[in-house]
């Protein structure tokens, strides 16, 4: 019996094409312009597959169509498209129903690959997730279910990291691919494992992969394996990542790295399931979900030739942006604890407090190394405090060096302008009085050398030391 799908387009152009090319694959195509004229095909007959675009004339979009489809026949394997894909979008469709989420433009090439895999689904569908998650959570619930309940190694108290664990949350059930992006250090791969750890594929394995650490002429054999005799010195049989990761997960960070020609091989993996050992005659195929993550600009890399545009599109279904440790103060404190408290245990020494002291110059740092700079400064002051109390001076230097910086240039500066506002005067006062301060101290109180060292007139630093009253505190003539 041929496989049945419909597809919901107002388009009629783009319609007539979608439908030739899924009747040329022998299957039976069905058109409507609009989620009533769907609905309407809906109430006579059951479709196996169901493509539906969201933007839609009328009242109602493609995403309220989709509780519709599934009420009818809840085994309809659903496919959005939209040419407005957000991951709010992406989000919400996943939690109606959606299998598979398609931006426009649509390539033909990878339609008929979607379809092919939606016809296969449909033959032998095992049970679907459920629509809706078993209870209403609010977002600090669900980021608490996911930092408690799924051995995360994830430390969030901000609230811009609590609404990127609830996304989390919401994605990890369904097998759909997701690009994380961020600086280096921020958690990439810690975002790509809690993902593996809540959804159905946690009992399964989670193989990572440093693209931009391995060889490019090594990339193809580590991802993709060798057969015996595939080239000098291939005495057996090798594994690569993807077969590693049969059943499971496979995280691909720093993707961004990925030379052209084996980023045309990772597409055909994405599409058809199935890719070539070096050196083998036919194609094995493979049951992996891909979480990617990257540093760098995919957009700018495709506008420079640098990474293809149908590959991004593969990958960036659900898109999850790390911001950096800089843009989540809330989270310094909370961080280090825990990363000093896991590094402690492990190494057998005492547990450490964290003073006020500390978190002072913790706090004032901006971490351009994001959180792997903050395990590394706390992992050294654990080793140098050993058996003693943990104190400043057991921090790296970078760190304290840093803190003083700000506090001249940032510590009297509020981060954020209260509602009953500043006074402006006394916090500028207070800066320029720190600086002359601690240039004064610098030259034992010769007012000639800290006026070079600040580039001002002998004339102006004198008169902003007796305006500012600190000229009682160097009383070495200048």
């Amino acid at each position: 019996m041929k496989t049945r799908i419909l597809v919901v387009e107002d388009d009629e152009s783009l319609r007539s094409v979608l439908l030739e090319s899924i009747e040329k694959e022998g299957h039976q195509g069905f058109g409507a312009e609009s989620v009533e004229a769907a609905e309407k095909l809906l109430e006579d007959s059951r479709y196996d597959v169901v493509l539906t675009d969201i933007n839609l004339p009328g009242n109602k979009n493609g995403l309220d169509l989709l509780p519709v489809i599934l009420a009818g026949n809840p085994e309809t394997y659903i496919m959005v498209m939209t040419g407005y894909g957000t991951i709010e979008n992406a989000i919400i469709a996943l939690k109606r129903g959606a299998a598979d989420f398609l931006r426009k433009p649509i390539i033909l090439k990878d339609l008929v690959s979607a379809i092919r895999v939606a016809v296969e689904k449909t033959k032998d569908r095992p049970e679907r997730p459920a629509l809706e998650p078993p209870q209403s959570v609010s977002a600090a619930a669900a980021a608490t279910a996911v930092s408690h309940h799924s051995r995360s190694e994830i430390i969030a108290e901000s609230q811009v990291m609590i609404s990127l664990l609830e996304q989390v949350a919401t994605v990890a059930p369904y097998k759909v691919n997701v690009l994380v992006t961020g600086e280096t250090g921020t958690g990439k791969e810690l975002i790509a494992r809690e993902i593996h750890i809540i959804s159905p594929r946690s009992n399964g394995p989670f193989i990572a992969l440093n693209c931009a650490a391995v060889p490019e002429n090594l990339l193809e054999d580590e991802l993709f394996g060798h057969v015996k005799g595939a080239y000098t010195g291939a005495q057996a049989d090798r594994k690569g990542r993807f077969e590693q990761a049969d059943g499971g997960t496979l995280f691909l960070d720093e993707i961004g790295d990925m030379n052209m020609s084996l980023q045309a091989k990772l597409l055909r993996v994405l599409q058809e399931r199935e890719f070539e050992k070096l050196g083998a005659n036919n194609s094995s195929t493979v049951d992996v979900r891909v979480l990617a993550a990257t540093s760098a600009d995919l957009e700018e890399k495709i506008e420079q030739g640098e990474f293809r545009a149908d590959l991004y599109h593969r990958l960036n279904v659900v898109h999850l942006n790390i911001p950096p440790l800089r843009e989540r103060p809330d989270d310094v404190i909370p961080i280090a604890r825990g990363l000093l408290s896991r590094f402690c245990a492990d190494a057998g020494l005492p547990d450490m407090e964290i003073s006020e002291e500390i978190e002072g110059v913790l706090r004032s740092n901006s971490y351009p190394g994001n959180v792997r700079q903050l395990q590394n400064a706390m992992e050294r002051a654990a080793v140098f405090a050993g058996m003693d109390e943990l104190s400043v001076e057991h921090l790296p230097d970078e760190i304290r060096n840093q803190s003083e910086f700000s506090r001249i240039k940032h510590g009297f500066v509020p981060t954020s302008i209260p509602d009953e506002g500043i006074d402006f005067t006394e916090i500028v006062s207070n800066i320029e009085k720190e600086i002359l301060l601690r240039t004064l101290d610098k030259t034992n109180g010769n007012k000639m050398q800290a006026a070079r060292l600040l580039n001002m007139k002998r004339t102006t630093l004198v008169e902003k030391v007796k305006r500012l009253d600190i000229d009682k505190e160097f009383k070495k003539a200048g």
